[in-house]
């Protein structure tokens, strides 16, 4: 594998903020408690270690998750290690997508296990724990039950409401066999697929395990932990908030302030903030809470509390409020010894938003760093762009740039007849000359000839011209191919691809050679170029 570094700000993919951050993060210096600089670690740590963690609940929670999955002595070294206080986590979150979900996800992932690498070796007094939150409260099911591979989208039907992490597995198998038949016998991951997946689908009780045990499959040797949020008992550790939340409406006014702080920077707030950003969570419910004078209700149902009813429903069963987006981040940050969340520009732009909300629940602010993005070109895939004569630089530039610059390289022969058409003018003017000195009747019909003769090649002319447009026609749909393989739909090829797709021709030592070249410091977007004999 190759891999070649492409500037940023030539991926016109990335959005102006998302840009910005990445370049020159010092223009959101009042939203961040820390730079996006590798230098800025020592402080980060110095200032974690002042702050007192659950570690003893984080331990034990994290060791009931993982009682029933075999796994590597490295992650439950890191398991062991979070009982200790010189030990830090890096942490990235995602939603429990299916079979790992687009390309990000795994640059998520491999972003952070490398950053708790190198933090290892230039800090090593302390241990750096690469951590994956399984968001499987949210119940964006459109979102999650999805992928897509060689342009085909499978996806999993299911008819259940609530937080997709508690969905039943109805449908998964169908979605799974699906992918088995895109992917083909010839495929490296067939094993992986009829084999394993299947009996992590039969061993798992719902949706949320199931995603949760594919992504140990894939990472567990590296040493990634993966929580399941979706707990009782951290939920217990986290009543105060929740009670000061609801009663209080203590982050609307502090996030919505941050909000109009980022639009005075020329940037548009990322999220939508209520008075209560909590849903109720029981079943296959999860709906909003919203206050009706002295009532609390849950939106479209009967479901009411008072105010003492429902302070004492979050004793009884703080697992049953489940955090928006809005609050998310403060549970996460509150169970772990954090040092940074890695994440895409969308989820950095809303943890910009809550800079002032932590300091108000007295809870650290983690660094925010950008994950790595890029894109996996296949052999084949170089292959197509060699045909059309082109840079896998080009294929960076504008598509109607890409086409104006084919053209101008085109080695497509000239159909033109035109020449010829003179030549026939000329000798039928001679003849004409001739044969009229010897019968004057015969010159028109000279020129009906010559007609027909220019009408001839007029003919041929056209039948070259639909030859050759077709050639080149032909050119430039492989380039519309080649574009939209590596940009589909103009979007990033990491928002649409499923890294099944590479893997079902690599094999999981994919997952190790992208390992080494996903380090989100490096601040210029990955194209990583397989080579046959990575096959």
């Amino acid at each position: 594998m190759k891999v070649i570094d492409i500037d940023i700000e030539k991926v016109s993919q990335f959005s102006k903020r998302d840009r910005d951050y990445i370049l020159d993060s010092k223009k959101f210096a009042d939203l961040l408690a820390y730079d996006f600089d590798y230098k800025a670690f020592k402080e980060v740590i110095k200032h974690r270690s002042t702050y007192a963690t659950d570690r003893a609940l984080l331990h034990k929670v994290a060791t009931e998750q993982y009682a029933h999955m075999a796994s590597s002595d490295k992650t439950m070294s890191h398991i062991k290690s979070l009982k200790d206080s010189n030990t830090f986590t890096i942490t990235t979150a995602h939603q429990p997508s299916l079979l790992t979900g687009p390309l990000y996800v795994p640059f998520k992932i491999l972003s952070t296990i490398n950053l708790c690498t190198k933090l290892g070796k230039d800090y090593p007094d302390y241990n750096f724990v690469p951590v994956f939150v399984m968001g499987g409260e949210d119940h964006d099911y459109e979102e999650i039950n999805h992928l897509n591979l060689y342009g085909k989208k499978v996806e999993w039907q299911s008819e259940h409401k609530g937080s997709v992490g508690q969905f039943p597995l109805d449908g998964v198998a169908q979605a799974i066999n699906e992918v088995k038949d895109i992917l083909g016998d010839r495929s490296k991951m067939k094993d992986f697929l009829a084999d394993e997946v299947e009996q992590l689908l039969q061993s798992s009780d719902n949706y949320g395990h199931f995603s949760i045990k594919v992504i140990h499959a894939l990472f567990d040797r590296l040493g990634l932990v993966i929580l399941n949020m979706d707990s009782a008992q951290f939920k217990a550790a986290f009543k105060d908030i929740i009670k000061k939340e609801i009663l209080d409406n203590f982050s609307y006014d502090l996030v919505s302030n941050a909000q109009t702080e980022i639009e005075k920077l020329g940037y548009d707030a990322q999220t939508y903030i209520r008075d209560i950003n909590f849903f109720y969570k029981k079943d296959e419910l999860r709906n909003r809470i919203e206050q009706e004078g002295e009532k609390y209700k849950v939106v479209d149902t009967d479901i009411t509390f008072t105010q003492q009813e429902l302070l004492s429903e979050i004793d009884s069963h703080p697992e049953r409020f489940s955090p928006n987006v809005i609050i998310r981040p403060l549970y996460q940050e509150l169970i772990l010894p954090n040092l940074a969340y890695i994440g895409g520009g969308g989820e950095l732009a809303y943890w910009m938003e809550r800079k002032t909300q932590f300091a108000a629940a007295n809870i650290p602010f983690p660094m925010l760093i950008r994950r790595v993005s890029g894109m996996i070109v296949s052999d084949s895939m170089q292959s197509q762009i060699d045909k059309v004569k082109l840079s896998l630089e080009d294929v960076f530039i504008p598509k109607n740039d890409i086409i104006k610059k084919y053209l101008k390289i085109s080695e497509a022969p000239d159909f033109s007849l035109e020449e010829y058409k003179k030549e026939i003018e000329a000798v039928f003017q001679k003849a004409h000359d001739k044969i009229i000195t010897i019968d004057k009747n015969l010159g028109k019909t000279t020129q009906a000839e010559k007609v027909k003769a220019t009408k001839s090649l007029d003919y041929l002319e056209s039948k070259l011209k639909k030859h050759v447009k077709q050639q080149e026609e032909s050119s430039l749909n492989k380039i519309s191919k080649v574009t939209e393989k590596f940009f589909p739909s103009n979007g990033l090829q990491e928002r649409h691809d499923n890294i099944l797709e590479y893997m079902s021709l690599y094999g999981t030592e994919l997952i190790d050679k992208l390992l080494d070249h996903c380090d989100p410091f490096d601040k210029t977007f990955k194209v990583f170029l397989m080579k046959p004999e990575d096959r």
